[in-house]
This record gives C-alpha cells, structure tokens and sequence, in this order.
C-alpha cells in the first residue's frame, strides 16, 4: 500500500480487482501478490481446500522455488500454524523468530527461512465454509498493532469472499456445461437412431452418420464393415473434401496393416475398443512402413483417436472410428462411453431384431439417471415422491421431474414437465435437474433459479424456442412451528396445501420457460405448520383420463385432502388416479409430497 492511500481505498481497490478473477487459481495469484502488496509483505501464500485434511497451494511468491515446490500440498496437523488457523478458525500471529521458536519450535527453521522472521497466517472462511488459508510473511520483526491485525484481517475476508465467489462460478460453468454436453450427446443419439431407421441403403446411412459425426463430435470419422472374411471401409468424413481425398490415396498407396493394435480392421475383427487419450509419434512410427509414409501420417495432425466395435447380440459387424486432429481436442474416458453408445446405437439399427430391446434398455437407463435414487433425509420435514411411466407406449423415456436439494436449515425442492418424450425431451430433463441444482447450491431464490434456469435452456437451444418445460420451484426453511415456504412457478399446477381436512391451491403465476428470454415470476411465502402438506405434480395427475373424463383438480383435492403423512398421501392419490384410469395410464406422473413433521424440531 502507498504511503498516500488509505487502508479504505487500498480495499476498495482489492476488491475490484477480486470481482474481476473468475477463477480460484486468479485469487490466489491476486492475494499473493496484489494483497501481499497492499500489507507490505516480502511473501505470500495462498491455499484452498483439497479434502478433509489436505489444502493446496493456489499460488506461492516470495520464497525460492525449491522451499515453496515441497509444499504444495499440506496435510493438516495441529502445533503447526497454519493448520492451527485452518482448524481453530483464528488468525495466528508470529512477530519475531523469537515467537517461532517458542511457539513452533519444530517449524521455526521453516517459518524463518529465506531471511524471514514475522508471519500472520489467516483462515479463508465465508459464513459456516472453511475455503482454506493464506500466509504473509515479512523481513524482520513486526509488532502487529490492532490497527494493522484488523486490516489484514479485513483483506483476508476479502479474498476469502472472492474464492468463495470464483468457487461457484467455477462448480456453476461446470455443472452447466456438463448438462449441455449431455444434451448434445443425447441429440446425437437420437438423430442417429432416426438417420439409422431411415430407408436407405446400409452404406448410405453410414456414411450420414460419419457426416454427422464429424459435425457434433470429432474431426474425422472412419466406419469398417466386416463382409464374411474381409474389413470393407464404407465410409470416411472430414469437413475438408480435399483431406479426405488425401487419406483416400493414402491409403490405395498404403494398405492398412490388418493386423495392427488399435487399427481399426483389428477392432472389427475381435470386438475390443482401442482408445488414444494421446497418440504418440511411436504409435505413428510403429505404422509407417517408411520415412516417406511417416511424414504424410504425421501430416494429418492426429491427436486423439477412439474406435469401437460395431457388434450387437455376440456378431462383430464393424468399427467406428473418430478422431481429433486440428481442433487440437482430446477424448476422455467420457467420450470413450458416449462413442461405444453410439456405435452401439448404429450397430443395432443396423440390426433391427435388436432394436426395441435397444430403445427399452436405454430408456430406462436415461430415466434412472433423471430421478433421485433416494430422496435425503431433512431433519423436521417428510418427503415422499412417486414417479410412474406408461407400460405400454414405444417412447418409455418421459420430460417428469422431481428433485429434493438439501440444505443447512432446510432444502430445495423442484417437478418439472418437459413437452414431448424421447430422448431429447430426456436430455432437457437432464440439463433442468443439474442446472436447478447448481442454482440452489448458489443460495438463490426460487424465481432467480428459474429466470437463471430459462436462460440455460435458450443457451442450449443455440438461442431459439425449443422444447418448453413447466417447472414449480421451492425453498423450504425449517422454523419452530414447522417450515416456510418460498415457491415461484413457470406455468406449472399450482401445488397443493392440505390443513386439518382442508386443502387449497397456492397460485404463483409464471411464465413457462425455454420459449422467451424474458420471463414473468412471482415469489409467494406462506408456512407450513407441524402436520401440515404440501403437494406437488405434474400434469399427468390432473390430466388423466377415463374415456373422455378428465379427472382434474377437484379429485385430486378430495384425494389428498384426509392429509396423513407423507407417504401415505402420494400412495393415496397414485392409487386413485390410477384406479380412475382403470390402469391405462397415458402420461408421466411425478408427486412430491412435503410433510412438516411434528415429531422433529428444526
């Protein structure tokens, strides 16, 4: 800090720089160095948390290389002063190496290397989160007057506020980019299940399916047919015509060498993937037949490479093959699964005896991975949730969606209604279910998470209206007389609230979401009593149908109006609108019933 400018101004300028770093790796950087500046310290160190008893060095300045690269990872261990920071949650403060030595007498030969002697080592903390801890060190003594203990106290809370911030944004993009990678692999699939079932000729469909290959998932694609004894190559693709011409003649020059690991002849002729997170000049060397042909295959660029069987019901029908190349991208175990997925896909397409049995198996492995496995136990509330699929339609894979998140003094809640089925309506499904639980993970209100949730859904539908989801949200806090309600809608039934024997419809008008940027919600609150229910579900309840009956909001709210607990009301009104049915049952149906439970306190 200059002489000139006040510990205020020095703050207020550290902190526009923190609101700046969008990662925790720039906060760290920014507090060793920046911060360190403004407190006048001769090195830095800042750590986050890597596990229960482990921190990780963010960034490091001030020492030589060969005395902070031990420490880059530290285990926690009480009598040392950082750990003890870390662990009591208290700044601890060493003035001279005469405290070192009296306090820390095993770390003062560390603690005073480099011509160092007073060190402040601080916890990074935000509310009730323990992000890690950071250490300044100083030439010298230094007596750290209230004045000064307070300032640098002041900048740590500060930084920690920053990581915590650069944390969620981080976990945020992730979770996001993961629903919506998951949704352009599940559009993958579905083309090519639709590209597979096409009338054409098998060749045809599979060169289609190198084009669209190439066009979602990698940089080249090649597909291998095995016809009786031999390997036919069908079909390669590239977006540039002319590299295609080139690994065409490449090829008539020099034949590929059936027998070679990892080829793609050899993986049509035994069924075992072969995968190259990496490929290594000796792969190509090992290839080459001379100097010349490894030159032109070191030519093509390629980085990554994975290439699977095409095999269904125990018959090797082929490969696939795709690799990276000038995108410079590389495969992952992830890619690895998505790419047996689809060739697996394409093989039983190929195959038509196995193509229900296909459909029904991913089906229901989509909706498996759309739906809690067990709902969380929230001390002072009772959760019940029922999740039902026609038995008897083609497309098993329905848009229904129910969520329990929780949280410190309570937990999230969502069901959610995506238009139409398949698998496209299960990755949006997919993509609502993640992109939800980031946002309360962020502590945001329901109609922020639904305002941030539209937003996700346009941005993955590349900025136009496509599919549309209903979506009721709510964030349930747990009070002495039972829970409080905060609930927004987007065009989704209004839940129901069952109170000694009487229930009623709680309207929170909104605009349903993934057709408009802007979107319309309102927040209601009211409370849940001990005893008192909360019903939520979906249009498959209220739109179930016995001939031309619709069995509407009225029995549903003769069904659920005896209340009970929790249980007891989603079996209740599962059985009722199955019996209205006459279990014929047309549509998804998804309940969540929230019970506030006398028996346990908040």
């Amino acid at each position: 800090m200059s002489e000139r400018e006040s510990p205020a101004s020095a703050l207020q300028r550290l902190a526009g720089e923190l609101l700046r770093a969008t990662s925790p790796a720039a906060i760290g950087a920014l507090v060793a160095t920046t911060a360190a500046d403004l407190l006048g310290a001769d090195a830095a160190a800042v750590f986050a948390r890597a596990g229960a008893t482990t921190l990780e060095a963010l960034h490091t300045s001030g020492w030589p290389e060969e005395l902070s690269r031990p420490f880059h990872r530290l285990e926690l261990h009480r009598g040392r002063p950082l750990s003890d920071a870390v662990l009591d949650g208290h700044p601890v403060w060493l003035e001279d190496a005469a405290q070192w030595r009296l306090r820390y007498p095993d770390m003062a030969a560390l603690g005073t290397a480099a011509d160092m002697q007073a060190s402040a080592c601080l916890p990074l903390r935000v509310e009730d989160r323990d992000l890690g801890a950071v250490v300044f060190s100083f030439r010298g003594p230094r007596a750290f007057s209230a004045e000064e203990r307070e300032f640098l106290v002041a900048v740590t809370a500060l930084c920690a506020q920053g990581l915590d911030r650069a944390r969620l944004l981080v976990a945020e993009r992730t979770a996001r980019e993961t629903a919506e990678r998951q949704l352009g692999r599940m559009t993958v699939l579905s083309r090519t299940t639709r590209l597979m079932e096409a009338p054409l000729s098998v060749e045809e469909r599979l060169r289609q399916l190198a084009d669209l290959a190439v066009a979602e998932i990698a940089d080249w694609c090649a597909v291998h047919l095995v016809r009786g004894g031999r390997v036919d190559q069908v079909a390669v693709a590239h977006s540039d015509p002319t590299k295609v011409a080139f690994v065409a003649q490449l090829q008539e020059r020099y034949p590929p060498d059936p027998d070679a690991a990892g080829g793609a002849l050899r993986v049509s002729r035994t069924g075992e993937p072969a995968y190259y997170p990496e490929i290594p000049d000796e792969l190509l060397t090992a290839a080459a037949v001379d100097d010349e042909h490894l030159a032109l295959i070191r030519s093509i660029g390629m980085r990554s490479a994975v290439v699977v069987p095409l095999a269904v019901r125990g018959r090797k029908l082929g490969a696939l093959t795709l690799v990276q190349a000038e995108s410079e991208r590389r495969f992952d175990h992830i890619d690895l699964a998505f790419a047996q997925q689809l060739a697996t896909t394409a093989a039983i397409a190929l195959d038509n005896a196995r193509l229900y049995e296909e459909q029904w198996r991913t089906a229901h492995t989509l909706q498996a991975a759309l739906l809690p496995t067990d709902l969380p136990a929230v001390p002072g509330l009772r959760l019940a949730a029922r999740y039902r699929s026609p038995a008897d339609t083609d497309v098993l894979v329905g848009g229904d969606l129910y969520d329990v998140v929780p949280e410190p003094d309570g937990c999230g809640v969502v069901v959610a209604d995506v238009c139409g089925k398949g698998a496209a309506a299960a990755a949006l499904t997919a993509l609502i279910r993640h992109t939800v639980r980031a946002e309360i993970d962020h502590g945001h209100g329901p109609a922020v998470v639904l305002e941030r949730l539209n937003r996700a859904m346009l941005r993955a539908s590349g900025g136009r209206p496509g599919r549309f989801a209903t979506v009721a949200q709510a964030r349930i806090t747990r009070t002495p007389s039972g829970a409080t309600v905060r609930l927004a809608s987007a065009g989704h039934p209004p839940p129901l609230v069952v109170r000694g024997g009487r229930t009623e419809a709680v309207s929170a008008r909104g605009t349903l979401l993934g057709v408009y940027p802007d979107v319309t919600l309102t927040e209601v609150t009211f409370d849940l009593n001990h005893g008192e229910i909360m019903v939520l579900y979906t249009d498959g309840v209220t739109e179930a149908r016995d001939a031309d009956e619709l069995y509407g909001p009225e029995r549903l709210e003769r069904a659920v109006a005896p209340g009970g607990p929790a249980g007891d009301v989603a079996d209740r009104l599962l059985a009722d609108v199955d019996a209205f049915q006459h279990g014929r049952q047309r549509d998804d149906i998804a309940i969540l019933v929230i019970e506030a439970d006398a028996e346990v306190g908040p």
